[in-house]
């Protein structure tokens, strides 16, 4: 991980700010649930953490109100910077985005009144310290919510383009199940223990689930081609035969999913939250 960024630089920021209203619809339920359990009430003040564009944290920022506060973070100075022009078009005046490593946070013990991340905490190479940060800034009786992807055999929307690349004989520089992978944190297990070790009570682990739609073989190409950081640098990184060869074993995969025109991928979240 170039950095501690998980998106590996601007271009790949640039490409979550061109599909963010995109990605954040897709799993819309994982925001709203997110705002649910991390105590968004009117006069809150609530720490986003790994908040890339700034989706969810513009959902809290409508909950809080005028009296309260958002803090949109991220360690990826793109991502802020998208986060940023996203609080400027919605006219919001709660909202701060700055950089920040979930890991090494530089907010004031019992200072907010709830953390939360979406899809973030997983990408982390040592989520235990992200969990007893949010512990520490966390004000007694404050909650952190948080969301990862589940295992890969229930997000085929997202492990389709790395089974069609592997197939080609191609190797991504980063273990997806090691610290910092996309499924480290995939089990519910894993979860709750990862909250008890750091002094969470009353934890609660949910799966949520729902669908990625795409228009055509292309249309997945291009949006989960240029999402994830390592699968974006190897493809940038491969021939023009090497690359018509993935994107045929692509369209094998994706075949099953085939729902008129297009494609319906499953995805599967797990959700949690605990009370500081």
């Amino acid at each position: 991980m170039a950095d501690d960024d998980p998106f590996h630089g601007d271009a790949v920021a640039a490409a979550w700010e061109r599909h963010r209203a995109r990605v954040f619809e897709a799993a819309r339920p994982v925001s709203d649930w997110l705002v649910d359990h991390v105590g968004a009430r009117p006069g809150a003040t609530v720490l986003e953490l790994t908040a890339g564009p700034g989706e969810t944290g513009f959902l809290v920022a409508d909950r809080v109100g005028p009296s309260g506060r958002v803090l949109s973070t991220d360690v990826s100075a793109g991502m802020v910077a998208a986060a940023q022009r996203g609080v400027e078009a919605r006219g919001l005046t709660n909202v701060e985005c700055r950089v920040m490593d979930a890991q090494r946070s530089d907010l004031d013990d019992d200072s907010v009144d709830g953390v939360l991340s979406r899809f973030g905490v997983m990408l982390t190479p040592e989520p235990d310290r992200v969990a007893s940060e949010a512990r520490r800034v966390l004000r007694p009786g404050g909650a952190l919510a948080y969301a990862v992807w589940g295992p890969p055999d229930r997000n085929p929307w997202l492990f389709s383009l790395v089974a069609a690349l592997m197939q080609c004989g191609h190797t991504i520089d980063a273990d997806p199940f090691g610290p910092g992978g996309v499924f480290s944190l995939a089990q519910p297990d894993q979860n709750r223990a990862l909250l008890d070790g750091a002094g969470f009570s009353s934890v609660v682990v949910d799966e949520l689930t729902g669908v990625m739609r795409y228009e055509s073989v292309v249309d997945y190409w291009d949006v989960q081609g240029s999402l994830a950081g390592p699968v974006a640098l190897l493809i940038a990184s491969l021939s023009a035969e090497e690359v018509a060869a993935v994107h045929d074993a692509l369209a094998t995969l994706l075949e099953p999913h085939r729902a008129g025109a297009g494609y319906e991928l499953p995805w599967l979240a797990v959700c949690t939250t605990g009370t500081a």
